[in-house]
């Protein structure tokens, strides 16, 4: 039996998320990694806006949005959708990276809002572990928000450097001057945000996900493998699509194939 939805428990008060709507048709939130804010996601929209009403939203601490105590995947999850009950009452997440998780979070204590679930170089846990060898280590993790709180423009763009092939440099470039487009995330979220992501475990709790989920991965990630879409996607009777020449960004590598199987997924039909 799937969980209660969360808000028919008892939440702490959350702040209120700004939200950006653009385009129509099928209501699409798109959250962004950790570290970062949804202007990433800018470059994509004309792919997906004639067909979507896509809603752009910093998760907490980043960008535009306050911060939530505690700073954790429920409550982060738990801020976004109340921040959209305003907006629509049931719509598609597809989340990016640490997003990902959180929209996984968000069909799992939301199942009534969440018609479908995408996520794009995600995990139901980002920590290697014995059980779980296709991921990532705190030493990397740990390195990142060094990086970043020490000098957020030359981290994103050696970011975007390393999680890119090499015939991607010149839009590397050009993604990382995106990081000035809003406010740097807060030292608290990205402090914060290194305990959060280290903890994050979903394995257990994917089975209650009821929307359609599909994960899309690039074979060539080296942050969230490829072989973690695959679990995703087979634990929850879902699709996976490996993208063979991207890594960690394959919406911005390989933005017409990640768009084109993102539409189509959400012309499945969802169990309400």
């Amino acid at each position: 039996m799937p969980p209660p939805d969360a808000f028919d428990l008892a939440l702490p008060a959350l702040p209120l998320l700004p939200v950006e709507s653009i385009g129509a048709g099928i209501d699409l939130v798109l959250l962004h990694g950790w570290g970062l804010h949804s202007e990433f996601f800018r470059p994509w929209l004309p792919l997906l806006t004639p067909h979507c009403r896509v809603h752009l939203i910093d998760l907490p601490g980043h960008g535009l949005s306050p911060e939530v105590s505690p700073f954790t995947l429920p409550t982060m999850a738990a801020a976004v959708a109340q921040s959209m009950r305003a907006v629509a009452s049931r719509y598609a997440v597809a989340g990016w990276s640490l997003g990902g998780a959180v929209a996984q979070r968000m069909a799992i204590d939301f199942p009534d809002a969440i018609s479908h679930l995408t996520t794009l170089a995600s995990s139901p846990r980002f920590l290697r572990a014995d059980d779980w060898m296709h991921a990532t280590t705190p030493h990397a993790l740990e390195l990142l928000r060094g990086g970043l709180r020490r000098d957020y423009a030359g981290t994103l763009a050696q970011f975007f450097e390393l999680n890119m092939a090499a015939k991607y440099a010149p839009l590397a470039a050009e993604l990382a001057k995106l990081g000035a487009a809003r406010p740097p995330v807060s030292h608290i979220a990205l402090d914060d945000g290194i305990a959060l992501t280290s903890d994050v475990d979903l394995r257990a709790e994917i089975t209650h996900i009821r929307s359609p989920v599909l994960a899309i991965s690039g074979r060539l990630d080296r942050l969230s493998y490829s072989q973690s879409s695959a679990w995703l996607a087979a634990a929850t009777g879902g699709t996976h699509i490996d993208l063979p020449h991207s890594a960690h960004v394959p919406h911005l590598t390989d933005p017409e194939a990640t768009a084109q199987a993102l539409l189509a997924h959400l012309q499945k039909a969802s169990p309400r």
